[in-house]
């Protein structure tokens, strides 16, 4: 069988990141990408463009039911969370979402997506690194904007998104930004796991995913036309970061 993801213009798949399970089938055959050197991950990597068709052995008779996982980013600079979904290969042909905005048309008949992971209860608020306070849930990040003295920044990261990890190494680490973040209260909401949490923050926010960034004055709300989305080099985050202060003063006033 042969599952055909057509990805839209301005994205792309990672490779390694497609991962095809199920009783009945065999290894999948993923083509090769294209290989390009990734210096946020300090090594090559291999990703899909247009159209990638993954082979999928069928050990048995039909229909077999598989459980496909992908998951890619945006050239904005977006990532999109890894999405796993049920599908079930009965000869028909029809079509299945893909991991994110591109459709992905295969021989297969999809199902609902796969149900969310359970609800992720913090215990304790951790600090994570570059001083950020991290937050698991809606609730919590109420709790900590209630409790800020000053301007709030919210941070969304994932270790499966190549521009977060750059803004940590690149961004966050400069002197001139850390001094500057140093002004603010620091959260952050870790979405690696994609829980149900996770994505509820996401909606909440309006986000597709990581990297982004939202501002909130001292009274718990979004100061407008601050947000950051993608990577920003210092020089243009620390821009950022005083264009979200400027803007709480004159609503303050």
């Amino acid at each position: 069988a042969e599952l055909t993801f057509e990805i839209a213009p301005g994205y792309y798949m990672y490779r390694e990141r497609f991962k095809i399970e199920g009783a009945g089938i065999g290894k999948p055959v993923i083509p090769r990408g294209t290989v390009k050197f990734d210096p946020t991950f300090n090594r090559n990597m291999q990703t899909h463009r247009d159209t990638v068709a993954v082979l999928v052995p069928v050990k048995g008779a039909l229909p077999v039911q598989m459980t496909v996982t992908s998951q890619g980013c945006a050239d904005a600079g977006v990532c999109y969370p890894p999405v796993v979904q049920k599908v079930v290969l009965d000869g028909v042909a029809s079509s299945t979402p893909s991991a994110f905005q591109p459709a992905a048309q295969s021989s297969v008949q999809s199902s609902a997506p796969a149900a969310p992971l359970p609800r992720a209860v913090a215990k304790a608020a951790p600090v994570a690194k570059g001083g950020f306070v991290r937050v698991a849930s809606s609730e919590e990040l109420d709790a900590r904007l209630k409790e800020a003295n000053g301007i709030s920044m919210l941070d969304f990261y994932a270790d499966w998104c190549g521009p977060c990890k750059q803004m940590e190494k690149a961004t966050f680490a400069d002197a001139r930004v850390k001094a500057r973040m140093g002004q603010f209260t620091l959260l952050q909401a870790d979405v690696t796991r994609n829980t149900l949490e996770d994505k509820l923050l996401l909606k909440r926010m309006k986000l597709v995913g990581p990297p982004g960034i939202v501002f909130f004055d001292r009274a718990g709300n979004e100061i407008p036309g601050t947000r950051v989305v993608g990577f920003e080099p210092p020089e243009k985050f620390l821009q950022s970061l005083e264009r979200a202060q400027k803007a709480a003063q004159i609503v303050r006033s």
